[in-house]
């Protein structure tokens, strides 16, 4: 049509909105038909999104829908004249003109749109006008329910350009920020333990030389040092030598740098934390509110639709129903809204087939008439709450067991408690009426219901009581772009849950499990071992808790292995190829990138009794591969700067880092430790270097592990002298991460 696309959509979407506002009107107008008067006010505002729409659609060429909207505009300046009284045919002409439209729009991209379009709009416009004189057959008008069930929201909203270009700044911004600051989040810890060590060692050193000196004259000297033998052969300038007092002079100018250069470290490292934190306080308000305005709607939007099925469906079924509908003004997010119209609908048409009685039955039963049917939406924190009710018979549960019966799900032997029978509403294929029809929805079950809250990680739940009615409670997140979730673990994989659909965490010890159930306030819950079901080995049983959720009615334990945090997330839904796995409604990344998987109460309760496990991958495991020895190697250097440089380099090559300060503390590491390497330096306070290969070359459980010396010294009388105590190595600081490694290939079995 030569018109550009934004344009189109910009005008479906408005078209969409005057649409919902005619068939709004119409039925209100319905209402108010029995008491003869015409509202003009809403004549008024039914004519000006009729006028509104015709020259839209005009102006881009839609002419077909243009001479609808003009045919309805005729109309109902007729209405406001007095000319033409609205009556149920004339009304149910104009709202049939509403369905060729919205299917008129649906179809713009096909080829034969303008032969299609013309067909359908000569047969609307004859329609109203036939419909007008009287001879308006009511059997010709379209199956609006039918039509409605087709009809969603569409891929598009109506936003300004910039909103979304501010939005996706932030958004960029936001990226950027975060990712930086988890980066520099596990750095908090290792300068906290540095700080804490050098902070321990000066008090300890402090004490012990107040201890040693307080009451002995500084002029004494002591015994010979016992470690001078092994060093004898040096002069003063090859080899360092202290006393006492240089060794407590030394350790003092030691710490009091370690601790300095930490300091600093953590100063920097904590006010740039501050800013990053600031940044993003400051966007995910911003971004929060944007995305408030632009992916959340009034559930009256969905209401509105409601009213013209219900209207239908009455009809259909030759019964009275009115309806009901409060909380319109709560809202939810458009993902929300448009899927959760096919399954509420079904509700509906459930409640009109099975719940609602004739007007006949119901008047014998002493109650109204008509029929109603009630909405209800509240919010409930992070989540909302639909609540479907009707005041009909219902859930006839020995019909349901009978039907049950004949399925061949359970013999006439099997004891079902009263739960057991609702729940069975809920499986495939399962339907009390004998013939399928539209009203009770053309043979499809509550399973699809079940299925689609299933995907919005949402929960449904059923009370009835016979002859008074039935209630349908639906649980459902807010919006489905950020999902508020406990993180829990299995062995060493982790798992995620959404906290909407949690009622109580408690301690596996504080509760009495017998036979698999536990008591909660009254109430009998099913404890379900997620490590044995997942079939994922545990390896700490004293941190156990239960997660307590309630879905169709049944009430579960979840028993996990600990509970790691809370945290917001954004779920991913699985793939076409893993749509169809068990217990998992789809994944959900860490702030670390570690893929997690997220459980979905409903669809673990109905295959938890019809499997034994479900294998789930375990994390970093690969089945195919021989399991590989990790180095673990032991540094030793007086010097914060050293150790600290090597851990790096050796930790980022998946080497598994021990530290020590000295020889006498590496002899203590190596008592409890095993180890495939040590990496020394020689001067070193309480224990030098050259003791320290003495003693391992003197013990029998550590001479076989090889040992680098690692110095600023390079002559060769101390490399020799290295050497002869069984160093495999002698590297010259500063050294490179290459030789580093290269040694660790060399000397050990591992795979680096």
């Amino acid at each position: 049509m030569g018109f550009p696309e934004s344009a189109r959509s910009i005008f479906f979407e408005e078209a969409d909105e005057h649409l919902g506002i005619l068939e709004s009107g119409l039925l209100e107008m319905e209402d108010h038909e029995e008491q003869g008067t015409v509202d003009v006010g809403l004549i008024d505002k039914l004519f000006r999104s009729a006028h509104t729409l015709k020259g839209a659609s005009a102006l881009l060429k839609f002419n077909t829908i243009s001479e609808i909207s003009h045919e309805l505009e005729n109309l109902l300046e007729s209405f406001k004249a007095g000319s033409v009284t609205p009556d149920g045919r004339l009304l149910d002409a104009m709202l049939s003109s509403l369905d060729t439209m919205r299917n008129l729009l649906q179809m713009t991209h096909l080829p034969d749109y303008e032969q299609t379009a013309i067909l359908h709009g000569m047969q609307a416009c004859q329609m109203l006008q036939a419909a007008q004189s009287g001879d308006y057959d009511e059997t010709g008008s379209v199956d609006a329910i039918a039509d409605a069930s087709g009809h969603h929201l569409g891929n598009s909203v109506k936003v300004g350009v910039d909103k979304i270009d501010q939005m996706m700044n932030l958004l960029g911004e936001m990226t950027i920020t975060k990712t930086h600051l988890l980066d520099q989040l596990g750095s908090v810890e290792v300068m906290k333990d540095e700080i804490d060590f050098a902070r321990e060692r000066l008090l300890r050193e402090v004490t012990v030389f107040s201890e040693r000196y307080e009451y002995t004259n500084p002029e004494e000297k002591g015994d010979e040092d016992s470690s001078e033998s092994t060093i004898s052969d040096f002069d003063e300038l090859e080899f360092d030598r202290y006393d006492e007092l240089n060794l407590f002079s030394r350790k003092l100018q030691e710490i009091s740098s370690d601790i300095n250069e930490a300091v600093i470290s953590i100063r920097s490292f904590f006010g740039q934390v501050s800013v990053d934190v600031e940044a993003i306080d400051r966007m995910t308000t911003e971004m929060k509110e944007r995305i408030s305005e632009i992916r959340t709607l009034p559930v009256d939007y969905l209401y509105q639709r409601f009213r013209r099925s219900i209207r239908n469906l009455s009809r259909d079924a030759d019964k009275q129903v009115e309806l009901r509908l409060e909380g319109g003004d709560t809202r939810l997010g458009r993902t929300i809204i448009d899927g959760l119209f096919d399954p509420l609908v079904h509700v509906l048409r459930n409640a009109v087939a099975h719940g609602l009685e004739s007007p006949e039955e119901r008047k014998a039963n002493g109650k109204a008439e008509v029929g109603v049917i009630k909405i209800t939406t509240a919010r409930r924190g992070n989540s909302a709450t639909i609540t479907i009710s009707d005041d009909g018979r219902g859930i006839q549960l020995e019909k349901v067991r009978a039907k049950a019966i004949d399925l061949g799900w359970v013999t006439p032997a099997d004891k079902l408690d009263r739960q057991g029978l609702i729940d069975m509403i809920f499986r495939p294929g399962f339907s009390t009426k004998k013939e399928a029809d539209d009203t009770s929805g053309r043979g499809v079950g509550m399973d699809v219901v079940l299925d689609r809250l299933s995907s919005l990680n949402g929960t449904v739940d059923v009370q009835t009581v016979e002859g008074e009615g039935t209630e349908f409670i639906l649980q459902i997140p807010l919006s489905l772009i950020i999902i508020n979730v406990i993180q829990f673990r299995l062995g060493k994989q982790f798992f995620v849950l959404p906290s909407t659909l949690i009622e109580e965490i408690q301690d596996v010890t504080a509760l009495q499990i017998v036979d698999d159930h536990a008591i909660r306030q009254g109430e009998s819950y099913r404890i379900i071992d997620l490590n044995d079901k997942f079939n994922v080995p545990m390896t700490d049983s004293s941190r156990q808790c239960v997660l307590f959720v309630r879905t169709l009615g049944a009430r579960l334990g979840l028993m996990v292995e600990e509970i790691v945090s809370q945290e917001d997330t954004v779920i991913r839904p699985f793939g076409q190829l893993l749509a169809d796995m068990p217990c998992f409604s789809g994944t959900s990344v860490s702030g670390g990138g570690d893929i997690r998987l997220v459980i979905n109460p409903t669809r673990l309760l109905q295959v938890i009794d019809q499997i034994q496990h479900v294998d789930v991958p375990l994390r970093g495991t690969q089945t195919s591969m021989p399991s590989v020895k990790r180095a673990r190697v032991l540094v030793v250097d007086d010097s914060l700067s050293v150790r600290k440089y090597a851990s790096l380099i050796l930790e980022a090559n998946g080497v598994e880092v021990l530290l020590a300060t000295n020889g006498h503390e590496a002899l203590e590491v190596l008592d409890e430790e095993r180890v495939d390497m040590i990496f020394t330096d020689l001067e070193m306070p309480v224990m030098h270097g050259y003791e320290l290969l003495n003693e391992i070359k003197r013990r029998d459980n550590l001479k076989m592990i090889p040992t680098v010396v690692i110095t600023s010294r390079s002559g060769a009388h101390h490399q020799q002298k290295a050497f002869s105590l069984g160093a495999v190595g002698y590297l010259i600081k500063p050294f490179d991460e290459d030789a580093l490694i290269g040694l660790i290939r060399e000397h050990t079995l591992c795979t680096i």
